[in-house]
């Protein structure tokens, strides 16, 4: 707990920086639709590529058994800036890493390290985080700055490397959006117990099992920051239990982890201009077939059906009403 305390401050800078990333970029959705133009149409669900049909097959399995390793590619596959990692390059990487973890924490059993007992809850978590850690990969310096423009901002969006698992495979930093999802795939190969939650545009990973339930905060690289305490992100998000709704801080559903993925994808692509309109659309109305409980696609998908202000969208994204 004194650990996922002392992170507290850079995650408040962190956290801040993300969320107004997002009320910026979501922002020009409302920008680009005035008036009466393309009331419902565009959301109109399409199917029509290679890509979708492979999604869609993905999709069409049961939850628990959503690859979400591919479910990861499949989404980010489209990115341009992320054409240099080829599907094969991708896998082999995900495989060695999560055969190293696994060796890893065999040798911890060997050693006794964090008990010795291997089902015990806390043990198998402790020796898990530890391994990824040592995997060694960075927390973006960019989303540690204060004070950025709004031209830096919408920049900093548009670099997909920081929000996909392939882009952070690649440049091995990431952020908020792109590491917990190193722990959910790993961590599904390796039969863990492990979830992606969402608080606002935060991302963790939750633990949980009978008996044991654990927060663990992905952006802390050189040690364990955890908590079973989900006050922690509501004083950092500055949020009341009351104030909670739909999916925050729960686990989401593999289905529901999709869904967060063309959310961010529907993010980068307003980042990119109007060009890329169709794309965003298309994103925002899968995002909200598959996680519609998040409160944020909600409001994004409500207020494009509906045309809401642009003052009284930002109002209620900071609101969290």
């Amino acid at each position: 707990m004194s650990e996922m305390r002392k992170t507290n401050i850079g995650l408040k800078m962190a956290w801040g920086t993300l969320c107004f990333l997002i009320v910026i970029v979501l922002a020009t959705v409302l920008i680009a639709f005035p008036g009466q133009r393309h009331p419902v149409a565009p959301l109109t669900l399409r199917f029509d590529s290679k890509i979708d049909g492979e999604l869609m097959e993905t999709l069409s399995r049961k939850g628990a058994d959503i690859d979400l390793a591919q479910a990861n590619w499949l989404v980010a596959k489209d990115v341009p800036e992320l054409s240099g990692l080829n599907q094969q390059t991708y896998f082999n990487q995900l495989q060695v890493m999560t055969e190293k973890v696994q060796s890893v924490m065999a040798k911890m059993q060997a050693d006794g390290y964090a008990g010795t007992d291997p089902k015990d809850p806390q043990t198998r978590c402790r020796r898990f985080c530890s391994a990824i850690i040592g995997l060694h990969f960075g927390y973006a310096d960019e989303f540690r700055e204060e004070n950025l423009t709004q031209a830096q901002l919408e920049a900093l969006y548009m670099n997909p490397k920081d929000l996909f698992l392939a882009g952070l495979l690649e440049t091995r930093q990431g952020s908020c959006v792109s590491m917990p999802l190193l722990y959910l795939v790993i961590g599904q190969r390796l039969g863990m117990p492990v979830h992606l939650v969402a608080l606002g545009k935060h991302f963790f990973i939750r633990w949980e099992e009978p008996g044991f339930r654990m927060n663990i905060e992905t952006t802390s690289i050189s040690k364990i920051a955890w908590t079973p305490d989900d006050s922690v992100y509501l004083d950092i998000e500055g949020m009341k239990p009351d104030q909670l709704r739909g999916s925050d801080l729960r686990n989401l559903s593999n289905r529901e982890v999709v869904g967060e993925l063309f959310f961010t994808r529907m993010s980068y692509w307003h980042a990119k201009g109007p060009k890329y309109e169709d794309r965003s659309l298309h994103d925002l109305a899968v995002a909200h077939k598959l996680a519609s409980e998040d409160p944020a696609i909600e409001r994004a998908f409500d207020v494009l059906v509906n045309h809401k202000s642009l003052s009284e969208y930002s109002m209620n994204s900071h609101s969290k009403q």
